[in-house]
């Protein structure tokens, strides 16, 4: 059997394009690239300065190994997709700065080890998965999401629905295994349409507490 550490993949210059997928047209349609990096379940522990070998891609897979500092990732611009879920990630600090990643829709942040919600900027997000993390609280700078529509916070400790406000476009909210004690504050989510609290501390719904759900 294979010693653990030589089963890890170390990032080095040149090692990370052999994970490159999907070879496509560029986006004024003159050239074609590579649109998707899968480094899914490789042990990874370190992103390297490497991944600017790899910054044009546009769906990025990293879930599943031991990263703790996604800085890295900082220069890739073209990211629609990205999955980081089940690492060691405890800080998303490049995730709540204005001018970075104006394109991604598509963010799974779920299984890893941060503390409380950051305050995402990314304009363009549609779907944000943050559960599986023991979430209690939504960072103080967090102001809403002109366009989140899935939000999924499944087992946290959030105690309820109040913290997500001014979320115009969200149709669904999953929060079961949290801690919401009373069925209100969805105010915030005038589009709302779909509302998981399963497994929660709600012992009592007075009808006025009741969103106008279809």
């Amino acid at each position: 059997m294979a010693d653990e550490a030589e089963q890890k993949l170390v990032l080095k210059p040149g090692s990370v394009t052999m994970y490159l997928t999907n070879f496509t047209r560029t986006n004024d349609s003159e050239n074609f690239q590579f649109s998707d990096l899968i480094l899914q379940n490789k042990r990874v522990e370190t992103l390297a300065k490497t991944m600017d070998e790899v910054k044009d891609v546009r769906r990025c897979d990293l879930s599943v190994n031991n990263i703790q500092d996604v800085a890295p990732l900082k220069d890739m611009q073209q990211l629609m997709y990205l999955n980081l879920s089940k690492n060691k990630i405890k800080a998303l600090t490049i995730l709540t700065q204005d001018d970075l990643f104006p394109n991604l829709r598509w963010l799974d942040v779920s299984n890893n080890k941060i503390t409380d919600m950051p305050a995402f900027k990314l304009p363009k997000l549609e779907y944000l998965d943050i559960g599986y993390n023991k979430l209690e609280k939504v960072n103080d700078g967090w102001s809403g999401h002109a366009n989140i529509r899935i939000l999924k916070t499944i087992d946290n400790k959030f105690k309820s629905l109040t913290q997500f406000k001014a979320m115009p476009q969200l149709r669904e909210l999953y929060m079961a295994n949290n801690a919401v004690t009373v069925l209100g504050g969805w105010e915030g989510m005038p589009a709302l349409k779909k509302l998981h609290l399963r497994r929660n501390k709600i012992d009592k719904v007075q009808e006025e507490e009741l969103a106008p759900l279809e």
